[in-house]
């Protein structure tokens, strides 16, 4: 793997924001261990002080690794400072309220990407930027149905008619910002880039589901840790979404940190949603790691979600960069997401 060409030298300084997410976390260590620098954008440096301690505690101390706060996301000139300097972004954050009023969601998810480009464009050291989107912009991934073929120009143009539908704003909102959210700011990341000539390239990458091992305790609580939500028997979580696809942090980290460092990918929407799985998939293998403990019952008549999508290119990434022939096994990555010291029973 190093004698790979990268598209930024080794030791680049690259800017993670939302650098304390269960994701950016895996993706800002995997940046240090492969010798590169990284400047994590957070909310607040001083709530965020964990990511200086633990596996990133010696690369803080080498000067490797540094915080600075970006507290408003969609603000004009938000990440000017922040992005002096480094050779790549990946703009990993998001608006994280779960509210029905979609200006509260929706607009300043796309104002960060209209903040973070323009902020990119003015600073020429910019070479590569990644923007984490999500398979609910391609697809609604609806049980039950046939959700067809997922392509480049797959959109799930409905949630964003949802969220948007005139107030009063009520709980169908609330459940449609999430979504329409991510459709609505990667949406404006390709529509900068088809009206702007840009002096460094754009790639897109978009998980599901999210499994594995969490860096922090905060990555096991939250709504978005779904195989928690199974382990807890939080049936008000897992009813309304009985089958998704899930896929291992790291793997998806990977496929970001490829998506900067590839010279050969450009412009590329990676749709990396890893395994198609249904709960039950999940409990039978929770239920073999911790057979004292008593589960919720099965759902009766499981069905997997019915479309097809191509992530041959994301699993050339991850064996090209990573020395991986494919996807962390839903079972591997469900232990290392429930063996681990911050989940209490």
């Amino acid at each position: 793997m190093s004698s790979l060409d990268t598209a930024i030298p080794a030791g680049s300084l690259v800017l993670v924001t939302g650098a304390t997410g269960f994701l950016a976390s895996h993706i800002t260590l995997q940046f240090l261990k492969r010798g590169f620098r990284v400047r994590g954008a957070v909310r607040d440096v001083k709530k965020s002080s964990w990511l200086l301690d633990g596996p990133f505690k010696s690369y803080a101390e080498s000067g490797a690794l540094e915080l600075v706060a970006v507290p408003d996301l969609g603000a004009d000139g938000a990440y000017d400072e922040a992005i002096k300097g480094v050779a790549a972004i990946l703009n990993v954050a998001y608006v994280t309220k779960i509210v029905p009023d979609p200006n509260e969601v929706i607009t300043p998810s796309v104002n960060a990407v209209k903040s973070i480009m323009n902020a990119a464009m003015k600073e020429p050291s910019v070479k590569r930027a990644v923007f984490t989107g999500s398979a609910v912009s391609a697809s609604a991934l609806a049980q039950g149905v046939d959700n067809g073929t997922i392509g480049r120009d797959s959109w799930n143009d409905a949630v964003l008619e949802a969220a948007w539908a005139p107030p009063p704003y009520g709980l169908s909102h609330a459940m449609a910002n999430y979504p329409a959210s991510k459709l609505a700011a990667e949406k404006e990341v390709w529509k900068f880039v088809e009206e702007n000539e840009l002096p460094f390239t754009v790639n897109v990458v978009s998980p599901a589901g999210l499994t594995g091992e969490p860096l922090n305790k905060t990555h096991i609580e939250g709504p978005a840790n779904w195989v928690v939500h199974a382990y807890r028997g939080n049936k008000q979580f897992m009813d309304p979404m009985l089958a998704t696809f899930y896929g291992d942090v790291k793997d998806v980290a990977a496929i970001h940190v490829a998506a900067v460092l590839d010279p050969e990918i450009k412009n590329a929407r990676l749709q990396s949603w890893g395994h198609s799985a249904h709960w039950n998939d999940i409990l039978a293998i929770l239920r073999k790691i911790r057979p004292q403990k008593k589960f919720v019952d099965d759902y009766p008549d499981p069905q997997h979600l019915k479309i097809s999508v191509d992530q041959s290119d994301s699993i050339a990434l991850l064996k090209k960069w990573s020395d991986k022939d494919g996807w962390t096994s839903l079972e591997d990555s469900v232990v290392d997401n429930i063996n681990n010291q911050y989940l209490v029973d």
